[in-house]
């Protein structure tokens, strides 16, 4: 190589270094430049300067590779300007969506209507107010309850194409829950969250939106119309059962019938639609029943066994209750399981409507009530004696009757006796005789007559038996056969006499009939820890004197006279009570101020002429 080429090849490769030097400070710059503009957000005219620097170092150097980092240092730039405004449109934007969303928020949670587009059927309820929606609501049940028992509502039920039956929605009590159904109108937007609501507002804004009503049914009313459903399907099916004749001691199985039967479950689901439908869409649809065919399930005798096997229960007194409370006993009974296997295998037991009867086994309690209840009567409570006039038969007689009405009877504690419903119809039929009887002032004779002397001789043994009163009654005359104020009348229906036995113990009636004419009722029971002794006295304050009636009479000869009726004079009376408590007066009070008025004599006097 001579000198010139060496020379030559020296330039060349002096001018590259310095090209490449260019370059890396130019790249340099420009990264600077770009920095800067970043750092200090400087306005356009500083960003034309920094290109028209860049542009005349890329002319000085003449480089490709100058232009391309001219290019991309402007891009950058305007880049990072259109950026600032989309960030600044999108935050104008989202602060104004959410200012609306805001607002739209706050009205549908403070507005009080119902909102717009709800319906409730083919009524739109837009806008109503609650007090609206409830009036409303009301009438529509109001109209509902008009037609439930129209012959035309009525529901028809098929078994096949046979219409067997035919049921109303009145027979299980349905009708619109007025509450819950205008809760639901007014709850719409409102029973979930804001976001929830917020969206369901919006879209019933441009959709109709129908609430349901709700329905109340009496599920046990509507069980029981299904099951009288059940009981009119033709070749029924019928399982088997059993039951338990206690007088004859007897197990009686009855073998059940294949044939046809219904889910009660799924046709109450039918039935309830379809009486929705009829009274909401005014539609006429019947019920078509899903029949099957059902065989009886043989019988569990173990299962059995348990459910009629029984121990005997002793009768007992339960004197930790206030009144106490007699328990009566009960008869137990039992079996052997093998031989009621191997009479139903006897009898066929796979024959369907086969009855068979099986005895049992009784087990008798050890104790029986009438057992202990003599302990119950023990002591005597109180008794009285009345006397009466043993020739006057008729009267006699009806004075037997009634006590052997009353004998034996038990009031137990708290129980209320009734003179009336214990002796029953007092008539000729149950041999009552005509006899006296005080009514109108005056005596005249009716079936019964004289009873109430057994009312007044009760009357008196309650008192000393110190039991409550409930309903007495005084008679209208004075009576013999008890003291002033100690009498008690009765005239069925209108006038009872009744007392409540307020004793822990119950107490029996006990009565006695001599024909030597004496009657005596007692009262006995089981004297308590404190047991009162009581006395009963009469005082008369005012006597009333009877008046005469004189009848003139042209049948008796005169100066010849005939007392029709005696006079008997009346009074006021008085009558007190005083109880005595280990021999100490504890109380005496005034039981009675009765009046009883005179009974008027009358006197026939003869007018008829001697000849």
């Amino acid at each position: 190589m001579n000198e010139n080429e060496e020379n030559k090849n020296l330039n060349d490769e002096i001018k590259s270094n310095e090209e490449n030097k260019n370059e890396e400070n130019l790249e340099s710059k420009i990264e600077e430049k770009i920095v800067d503009v970043d750092n200090s957000n400087k306005n356009d005219n500083n960003v034309e300067l920094l290109q028209s620097d860049n542009e005349d170092k890329v002319t000085r150097t003449g480089s490709k590779n100058e232009e391309k980092y001219k290019k991309s240092e402007i891009s950058v730039v305007k880049k990072t300007k259109n950026s600032k405004k989309v960030v600044v449109i999108i935050f104008v934007v989202l602060a104004i969506f959410g200012i609306l969303i805001g607002a739209y928020s706050c009205f549908v949670k403070m507005y009080t209507g119902v909102f717009k587009n709800v319906y409730l059927l083919d009524e739109n309820m837009s806008f109503k107010s609650e007090e609206d929606v409830i009036k409303y609501v009301t009438e529509l049940d109001q109209k509902f309850q008009e037609n439930l028992s129209n012959e035309e509502n009525g529901i028809d039920i098929y078994q096949g194409t046979e219409n067997i039956y035919k049921v109303f929605a009145s027979d299980f009590e349905i009708k619109i829950n007025i509450a819950k159904t205008a809760q639901n109108i007014m709850n719409y937007g409102r029973e979930n969250g804001i976001l929830k609501n917020d969206i369901d507002v919006l879209v019933a804004m441009f959709s109709k939106r129908n609430v349901d009503i709700v329905f109340d049914i009496n599920n046990s009313k509507l069980e029981e119309t299904l099951k009288n459903v059940e009981l009119t399907l033709k070749n029924r099916f019928v399982d088997d059962k059993y039951t338990l004749d206690e007088k004859d001691a007897k197990l009686i199985i009855t073998r059940g019938t294949t044939g046809n039967t219904i889910d009660l479950d799924t046709e109450k689901e039918k039935l309830i639609n379809i009486c929705k439908n009829n009274m909401i869409y005014n539609k006429h649809e019947s019920l078509k029943l899903d029949i099957k065919s059902k065989k009886p399930t043989e019988l569990d005798l173990n299962k059995l066994y348990n459910e009629v096997k029984k121990d005997a229960k002793d009768a007992y007194i339960d004197e930790t209750k206030t009144p106490i409370e007699l328990v009566k006993e009960e008869v137990g009974y039992d079996f052997n399981v093998e031989d009621l296997k191997n009479l139903l295998e006897k009898e066929g037991n796979q024959d369907e409507g086969k009855v068979i009867y099986f005895s049992l086994t009784v087990i008798e309690p050890k104790v029986k009530l009438s057992d202990i209840t003599y302990k119950l009567y023990r002591d005597k409570l109180a008794g009285y004696t009345t006397y009466f006039t043993p020739g006057v038969y008729a009267r006699s007689t009806n004075l037997k009757i009634a006590l052997s009405y009353l004998n034996d009877i038990v009031i137990m504690p708290g129980e209320t006796f009734s003179y009336n419903a214990a002796v029953g119809d007092v008539s000729a039929a149950q041999g009552y005789q005509a006899a006296a009887v005080f009514k109108g002032g005056t005596t005249v004779n009716e079936i019964g007559g004289g009873i109430c002397q057994t009312t007044s001789t009760l009357y008196n043994v309650a008192l000393m038996a110190n039991l409550q009163i409930v309903e007495r009654y005084q008679h209208g005359l004075p009576v013999g056969y008890v003291p002033p104020s100690r009498d008690a009348t009765v005239y069925s229906p209108s006038l009872d006499f009744k007392f409540k036995n307020t004793r822990k113990y119950p107490v029996k009636i006990v009565t006695s009939f001599s024909y030597d004419g004496s009657l005596n009722i007692s009262l006995y029971g089981t004297k308590e820890e404190e047991e009162y002794e009581v006395i009963l006295s009469s005082t008369y304050l005012k006597t009333i004197n009877y008046t005469t009636r004189y009848i003139y009479d042209e049948s008796l000869p005169e100066g010849e006279s005939i007392v029709v009726s005696k006079g008997v004079n009346g009074y006021q009376s008085e009558g007190y009570i005083t109880k005595k408590l280990n021999g100490k007066v504890v109380s005496s009070s005034l039981l009675s101020r009765d009046t009883y008025n005179a009974q008027q004599e009358v006197i026939k006097i003869g007018t008829k002429k001697s000849e």
